[in-house]
Parts: C-alpha cells; sequence; structure tokens
C-alpha cells in the first residue's frame, strides 16, 4: 500500500476520540485535546522533546490517527477488514470509528480501533511513532512482520495490514501502521507482592484487577515466551529476533481458563548476531548453545511493575526458558533436536559458564540491566546446567 495520503471528499463516518477506557472521552478542542502530547512514557526524557512552539498535542495525534484511517477512503481499513475476516466492505459501509490511546510506549502510542461497519465492529491496532527512536524503526518493522508472518511463527505474531506517514500542520512528520489486535491480552512485569514482598509475575488487566500469576503459570509464560523466539530464530543464517525487552511489553498474555496463550507484539530488528563464514554442524550447534544462553539471560531481565529498577525472575524463567526452547527447535527442525541433544552432553559447566560470561561481554558497558547480570552470572549458570542435563542424552 502507498504510504503517500491523497485528501479525501468529506464522508459520513463519525470519529470519536477516548484515552484506554470508553468512559475517558476526549472532546475535540477540548482542554486536554490541546494539552502537550508526551513522546515518552519517561516524563524525564527530554531527548525527543520538540522545540519550543512544535510540541505536539493530544489532538494531533488523534488528528494523525484519523488521517492515516481516512487515506483514499478507507482503503487501509477496508483491505484489513477483507483481508482479515474475508468479508468485502467499502468507505460508505463504515458508519463510525472510536480511537482508544491504549498506551504510551517505549518506541510507539498504540490506538485500540474500533470499526463500526454492516452493523459489526472490528478492532485493530494503530502503531503511531512520533519519537525518533520509534520513527527509525517502525517501517522496517512493519517489513518484518509480513517477513515472519510467511513462517510458522505466524501464529504468535500480529499481521500487519498497511503503513502510512501523515505530515501534520505544524511541519511534523508522523508514521504510522495498521496490525491485529489481539482482544484481552495484557501486558505484564514482574511485580512485589505486598503480603510477603516477593517478585512474582503480575498480569496488567485494566479490568478486573491486576492478578498475580501462580509458579505453574509462570514456568508457561517463560516457555511460550522461549518457543516463540526460537521458532522465529534461524538455525543456519543465525537470524533471530533482537533485541527485544520484557520492560517494553514486547510480548503479551492472555489467561483464560487455567491456560495461558502469549504473542510478540514487536519485531523491531531481525538479524544475524553472530558472523561466521564456516557453518559446519559444529558452529551451527555451537550457535544454537549461544542463542539459548543468550535468551536465558534475557529472559530474566524486567524492570519493576515495567518502569522502576531492574529486577532479575526466579528460576521458572530458567526451567520454562529451556523447555521452550526444546519444544521450539523440536517443531522448526527436527532433525537439529536429536544432534542438539547430544551436543549438551558434552557440555561442561565450565564451558556454560564462559557462554555466559561473553554473552555479558556483549551487553554495553552503560547498560542499566549489565550490573544485574553479573551479579547472577554465577548462580545462573549452574541453574541452567541443571536445567540442560535433563534434556541431554
Amino acid at each position: 500500500m502507498s504510504s503517500e495520503l491523497v485528501p479525501v471528499a468529506s464522508l459520513s463516518t463519525a470519529f470519536r476520540y477516548f484515552l484506554a477506557c470508553p468512559s475517558e472521552v476526549v472532546e475535540e478542542g477540548g482542554s486536554l485535546w490541546r494539552s502537550v502530547f508526551p513522546l515518552s512514557r519517561n516524563p524525564q526524557k527530554t531527548g525527543d522533546a520538540e522545540p519550543a512552539g512544535m510540541a505536539l498535542t493530544y489532538g494531533d495525534y488523534f488528528e494523525a490517527v484519523r488521517q492515516f484511517l481516512e487515506n483514499r477512503e478507507f482503503r487501509v481499513v477496508t483491505s484489513a477488514i477483507l483481508e482479515a475476516m474475508q468479508q468485502p466492505v467499502t468507505a460508505r459501509d463504515i458508519s463510525a470509528i472510536d480511537i482508544f490511546l491504549v498506551k504510551h510506549g517505549q518506541f510507539y502510542h498504540p490506538s485500540r480501533v474500533e470499526v463500526l461497519a454492516m452493523g459489526q465492529v472490528f478492532t485493530f491496532v494503530v502503531n503511531v511513532a512520533l519519537s525518533f527512536s520509534g520513527k527509525s524503526c517502525i517501517e522496517r518493522e512493519f517489513y518484518l512482520l509480513n517477513r515472519l508472518g510467511l513462517t510458522p511463527s505466524d501464529a504468535y505474531l500480529p499481521k500487519a495490514y498497511g503503513y502510512g506517514e501523515v505530515i501534520l500542520p505544524k511541519g511534523q512528520e508522523v508514521k504510522l501502521f495498521l496490525g491485529e489486535w489481539f482482544d484481552d491480552f495484557h501486558e505484564f512485569h514482574i511485580s512485589e507482592v505486598p503480603k510477603d514482598q516477593q517478585y512474582k509475575i503480575r498480569v496488567w488487566h485494566a479490568n478486573p484487577a491486576s492478578r498475580f500469576l501462580t509458579p505453574g503459570e509462570t514456568l508457561e509464560l517463560y516457555r511460550q515466551i522461549a518457543m516463540i523466539l526460537t521458532g522465529c530464530y534461524d538455525p543456519e543464517s543465525f537470524e533471530q529476533v533482537f533485541p527485544w525487552h520484557h520492560a517494553a511489553g514486547d510480548f503479551i498474555v492472555r489467561c483464560s481458563n487455567g491456560s495461558l496463550q502469549i504473542k510478540l507484539i514487536t519485531v523491531r530488528q531481525y538479524g544475524a548476531l553472530l558472523e561466521n563464514p564456516d557453518k559446519d554442524e559444529i558452529t551451527l550447534l555451537e550457535a544454537m548453545l549461544f542463542f539459548l544462553v543468550n535468551l536465558s539471560i534475557r529472559t530474566r531481565l524486567d524492570r519493576l511493575d515495567g518502569v522502576g529498577e531492574v529486577v532479575w525472575a526466579g528460576m521458572p524463567a530458567v526451567d520454562g526458558t529451556v523447555r521452550g526452547f526444546m519444544d521450539g527447535l523440536s517443531a522448526k527442525v527436527p532433525r537439529w533436536d536429536l544432534r542438539f541433544k547430544k551436543f549438551l552432553a558434552a557440555v561442561s559447566l565450565l564451558e556454560l559458564r564462559e557462554i555466559c560470561e561473553a554473552v555479558a561481554d556483549s551487553y554495553h558497558p552503560l547498560a542499566p540491566e549489565l550490573p544485574v547480570v553479573r551479579d547472577h552470572l554465577a548462580a545462573h549458570a549452574a541453574e541452567v546446567f541443571a536445567s540442560l542435563k535433563a534434556f541431554s542424552v
């Protein structure tokens, strides 16, 4: 779909604007509409601030989403409904669109968009990039989601339907894409349980109230995360989804009837972390182990409640990650499954410690999570080694 915006004739579609909930109405032209829009979820961050007199407002945000959806007689919307639901819809069929500002993310400010057409409601997400960091990656992410959508990982990733760019009256550029909305999925983070001062995974439900996962649910959450990322890993080219962050809310979860379902909602980069022209079997197996160790460390890192200090997850993250990696490897490339398990049998604790050190050395020296990683590295190597031995043959 072309990203060029073309003015459209006035249509009868009614637009309404909200914050996260239907009760939080944003009146067009009202005080909030005219208020300055934060470019980061961290109000202390100044790197993406606009010059004086150029600050974006909530009205600018909602107008950009509206223009994107209206472009070429709602083509991005009608084509998405056709692709997602196999239902042909025209611009004249769209009677109303409600736009809900979901959150202020690290890279995007996503909106949930509810389209009323032909008596039905179709729900999508519009990822909106306003900051320099967001605009630098959003078009690439749109391409990567479409690329990975052709792989077995498709079931765990959102569909990306259309990309566009809007130029606001003050001259600011806004980049957006329309994607699949995962209903009843929620962000989750490590949080402190007030009554016993322990860290557990808390799922951020808007309604009903947030709740903590049980140990069994926590292990299953990490298992699915590792399985998804392993499914995206190419063991022969070393390509993988990286970087990703729990603190940024890159994964979401749905809890239903005692079971969990995980989705990966963003792919900002996809490439090889290792470069080696000699791709013999041993090299490929060693790269798989490096991928697994890097995964096992990264998946234990989060920020308390998503925005606080860097925290380290407990043992369910280790066992869940190892199980999920094995499940993902077996499903994606069965021919490597037995070979890798035999390879593990020969790996010593000392060798695993060295790989853990190599992973830690790959972090930027000023990365805020690095001190936490180094504090736990020796114990982590022993925990991963013990978990791996259950799978070696």
